[in-house]
């Protein structure tokens, strides 16, 4: 599927606070431990935040919830790579990379020294293409094991770039990428042979935006030009013909997924042009549309994205609506339904989107098979938003701690991952699983499977420690001696999670809560 990463910039606004609908899907339980108001972030995206001290937080893949990128700040801005990696730019303009190790699943940080003041980052099948302030054009390929470190090197023969990105071609005769950049001048301009050369592209002048194969003026015209596939034979790879999108005028943001077409005009309609869908799997069916309608039953528009089968938009008081494009025809009078209030900002992630509410906190709606709602489970989806998980920092005695995930919240405590921390206070950490094989009544078998974690404290200087928890039943054991946890241990995607400040206070820390800074705070002697 073609695709544009288009990458806006974000204003934040503030206005009075309010509650979501509640989740059939356990958000509102789940609420009490993360919507304590954050007035930390400076800036998020579908898949990060930055907050006001310049750390940058990053879930999604195998991390559940917000999680800190050691060895960064400073951040201004930062994008997304395949393979549960991204570039961050800090204040300086520096670019660096950080990396998810596939072994240790701890997240590494390098400098990108090819470029600097990273502004644009999109991938044109498996080719990265990266712009930076001064107009400077960078390509990198996909790794092939989508885990290695992307490098990156300039390309030739185009500058004045203010954004690039583009789509996959073919026919009958072969198959290319044709790459497309925006020039700061407003023209456009093309290439399809692997950024070897360059032309423009006639009849586009003032542009403002690209998407896929649409351009948006600055006099608020759209213009489109059709995609060559040996399913829909044009012109051939080198001809460009943009003509104006009839029935578009006065537009003012554009949004395009590749199949169908949002746009929001001066006026504050919202507008749709292009596909809907029916059937799932190989029964899939689009059926396209190509007269814009504009909605009726929706006014005010702020900004809107398409979600997987849904249309999300944001209205100037604050609310969020949402309707399916899951028919064969979708009409003017299609009905908005309510989603969430008090909303200040919306970003789109494809199939997923992150809002902000005017306490500040960060809320997750639709697809969240790989944690992109950074709310500790990897549940497919939710009808209603669920609130993210707060960016909590832990430090020891005033250095930072570096997790592989970030701290869960349940019921009031923290809870860190497993190899996290606990070492560092001097203890030894060790799993084991006992299986367990019974006769049952029936006269078969039953089968037990016991996780337990062991931590020991063997420092002659200080008293012996020994505590056994069993994963599975909850059940504790310090020093011979059973006790019960308030809330017990638990396991997200593979990953066991344990009480912090239990176990922190038992190896002889002390542990406090700073609240302004967002921070647990551990002290040892």
């Amino acid at each position: 599927m073609k695709k544009w990463t288009k990458l806006l910039g974000l204003a934040l606004s503030l206005a009075a606070a309010a509650g979501f609908p509640a989740s059939g899907n356990g958000a509102a339980a789940a609420a009490a431990d993360t919507t304590a108001a954050v007035t930390s972030i400076a800036d998020y995206g579908p898949d990060h935040l930055i907050k006001t001290d310049g750390s940058l937080w990053v879930w999604g893949d195998s991390r559940s919830v917000p999680t800190r990128v050691p060895g960064l700040a400073e951040v201004k801005a930062s994008f997304g790579l395949a393979g549960g990696g991204g570039l961050a730019v800090k204040q300086d303009h520096s670019v660096w990379q950080w990396q998810t190790n596939t072994k240790t699943l701890a997240i590494e940080t390098l400098p990108v020294a090819e470029m600097t003041n990273l502004t644009g980052l999109s991938m044109v099948q498996g080719t990265y293409l990266a712009v930076s302030g001064a107009g400077a054009v960078y390509q990198a390929a996909l790794p092939d094991d989508g885990t290695s470190r992307v490098s990156f090197s300039p390309v030739n023969g185009i500058d004045g770039v203010t954004a690039a990105g583009g789509y996959f071609e073919d026919n009958e005769q072969g198959a290319w990428k044709r790459f497309l950049f925006l020039k700061q001048d407003g023209t456009v301009w093309t290439s399809t042979d692997q950024l070897t050369s360059f032309q423009p592209v006639r009849k586009l002048s003032g542009i403002i935006q690209l998407e896929n194969n649409f351009a948006l003026a600055g006099d608020g015209t759209v213009w489109t030009w059709p995609v060559e596939s040996i399913y829909n034979p044009v012109a051939g790879s080198d001809v460009m013909n943009p003509v104006p999108v009839t029935g578009l005028k006065d537009i003012r943001i554009l949004r395009d997924n590749g199949r169908s077409t949002l746009a929001i005009d001066n006026s504050a309609n919202l507008w749709f042009r292009g596909m809907t869908i029916t059937g799932s799997s190989d029964g899939t069916t689009f059926h396209e549309q190509t007269v814009p309608l504009r909605f009726t039953g929706i006014r005010n528009v702020t900004n809107a994205y398409i979600m997987e089968r849904s249309i999300v938009a944001l209205t100037a008081d604050g609310k969020v609506y949402t309707t399916s494009i899951e028919e064969e025809t979708i009409t003017a009078d299609a009905v908005f339904t309510l989603l969430a209030s008090n909303i200040t900002s919306i970003k789109g992630g494809g199939r997923h989107i992150i809002m902000q509410k005017s306490d500040g906190t960060l809320w997750g709606w639709g697809v969240n098979k790989n944690a992109q709602l950074g709310y500790a489970n990897y549940d497919f989806n939710f009808d209603q938003p669920v609130p993210m998980q707060k960016p909590i920092a832990v430090t020891l005695n005033g250095e930072p701690v570096n997790l592989t995930n970030g701290v869960i919240t349940r019921g009031g405590q923290n809870f860190v991952p497993l190899r996290s921390l606990f070492d560092k206070l001097g203890a030894i950490v060790a799993y084991k699983e006992n299986h367990t094989i019974t006769p049952n009544s029936n006269g078969g078998t039953a089968s037990k499977v016991e996780k337990i974690v062991t931590i020991t404290r063997t420092a002659v200087s200080k008293p012996s420690l020994s505590i056994s928890i069993n994963t599975v039943s909850g059940e504790t054991i310090v020093n011979g001696t059973a006790v019960t946890l308030a809330r017990p241990p638990f396991i997200v995607n593979g990953t066991i999670y344990l009480p912090l400040r239990f176990i922190s206070e038992q190896l002889g820390a002390t542990v406090n809560w700073l609240p302004q800074q967002e921070e647990i705070a551990i002290s040892m002697k």
